[in-house]
């Protein structure tokens, strides 16, 4: 059996990657690599476990009881407890600034983390930090690839810096969506890191060009966009294509009259009042329909739900809690409209779905999603604080037939330009080849 120090490629380059090991972008972008000859590996940040069928060798950073198996390594083998687990997590986000705001919870939290590091480390790395700079020490990877800004690359701008890595790999940060650049730029603790990490990164990856432009205005230099480069691109990896659209025969005027809103959660990037009352002032224009509100797992969206929608609206508007990726897809691909204001986003993946399923996307006219998109053409614009707005789209497009068939058949060839996960695969292959045949070179000269 295959043991988990044990490279599969012995001698090809090695990559790391950290980040969310429950994300499904983690997943897609790392299994472009599937059946490359790289060893690669998942640095998981602590937020929870990846699921059973991710095949890519791991290690885990939150305590658990499960059975660990030959390709998942747990970093803290002791910390079996709740009160190591929360103090792994608390000192991570602390680091990151969270609680800055409030400088005597942070104290009696900090407080918290030193106690349960001290009664419940056992002689084993106290900190994510340090076992990421162990496992770096460790194996020696030719690439560290960061997925996202917050949490990744800060906590591997921070373990770089407090233990001297910099001369270990070359580091690869991916900027994913809006909020990573766009919107936590304006908060002068994130700006800091922000900065440091684009000064100190070796390649810098976008899923769309405003991140770049922004970028080499806050301390990236050209050279590392070019020297190689991926260009925008999906942070999922792009999409199969032909997979989705095999899921789908009937143009959207042909099928139910459903509108699928996949996101019906609140953040600083997307706002769903104004989704509900858009809702209720259309309702008698657009019925007979159902709108389908999936991932609803907030209470206060729930209580609005509940108090806003009247009861006649309220029967033929279902809700869910957070469904998988693939009942996602399967339910974009039976649906008409797939609904999805927001105030900061990158390219969507929603969007691009919605396109190769043939669901007529509802999207706000973000500087991100304009340039690549054609109002009419792939999809209609709305505000996302513009209930109005986005209550006329809707209109239109469960009442007009030929537009909602002439932007599926748009579609179709639209995606494949942008996000199609064949060409992605090739452009990430080249990619880290030279960026691996760089690392070693690098460490040749330092070397010798």
């Amino acid at each position: 059996m295959e043991t988990f120090d044990a490279d599969r490629f012995p001698g090809e380059p090695r990559i790391l990657f950290v980040g969310f090991p429950e994300s499904s972008h983690t997943h897609s972008w790392i299994n472009l690599l599937a059946d490359a000859c790289f060893n690669v590996r998942l640095f998981a940040l602590p937020s929870a476990e990846p699921p059973d069928d991710f095949e890519v060798k791991t290690y885990v950073t939150v305590p658990s009881a499960r059975q660990s198996r030959h390709n998942r390594k747990r970093v803290f083998p002791s910390a079996d407890s709740t009160l190591m687990g929360l103090a792994i997590t608390a000192r991570s986000a602390l680091d990151r600034g969270v609680l800055s705001a409030r400088p005597r919870v942070a104290r009696l939290v900090r407080s918290g983390v030193k106690l349960a590091e001290r009664f419940g480390g056992n002689n084993q790395p106290a900190t994510v930090e340090a076992a990421l700079a162990e496992v770096i020490r460790g194996w020696k990877p030719d690439i560290i690839h960061t997925l996202g800004f917050d949490s990744a690359s800060y906590l591997y701008l921070r373990t770089r810096k407090q233990y001297g890595l910099e001369r270990i790999g070359r580091w690869v940060a991916q900027a994913r969506g809006g909020p990573d650049l766009a919107l936590q730029r304006y908060q002068p603790e994130y700006l800091e890191l922000i900065e440091e990490v684009l000064r100190t990164c070796d390649h810098f990856i976008a899923d769309n060009q405003p991140n770049y432009d922004y970028a080499l205005t806050a301390g990236l230099t050209s050279e590392k966009l070019s020297k190689p480069g991926m260009g925008v691109v999906s942070g999922a990896g792009g999409m199969d294509v032909d997979q989705l659209q095999s899921m789908w025969t009937l143009p959207p005027s042909q099928r139910e009259r459903v509108i699928l809103w996949p996101k019906a959660y609140e953040t600083y990037t997307a706002k769903a009042m104004p989704v509900f009352e858009a809702i209720v002032n259309v309702w008698e224009r657009i019925q007979p329909c159902r709108i389908e509100m999936i991932w609803m797992v907030q209470p206060d969206i729930k209580i609005w739900y509940e108090k806003m929608l009247p009861q006649h609206i309220k029967v033929h508007c279902p809700t869910a809690g957070r469904l998988s990726r693939d009942e996602t897809l399967k339910r974009i691909a039976s649906a008409r409209v797939m609904l999805a204001p927001s105030l900061s986003d990158g390219i969507p993946n929603t969007m691009m779905e919605a396109m190769a399923l043939g669901a007529a996307p509802l999207v706000s006219p973000l500087d991100t999603i304009a340039p690549v998109v054609n109002a009419e053409e792939n999809v209609l614009f709305a505000r996302n604080l513009y209930p109005d707005e986005i209550g006329e789209a809707l209109v239109r497009l469960m009442t007009d037939d030929q537009l909602v068939d002439h932007m599926a058949a748009n579609n179709l060839v639209r995606v494949r330009q942008m996000a199609d996960r064949q060409h992605v695969k090739a452009r990430a292959l080249t990619f880290y080849e030279t960026i691996a045949a760089m690392s070693r070179e690098r460490r040749k000269t330092s070397e010798s």
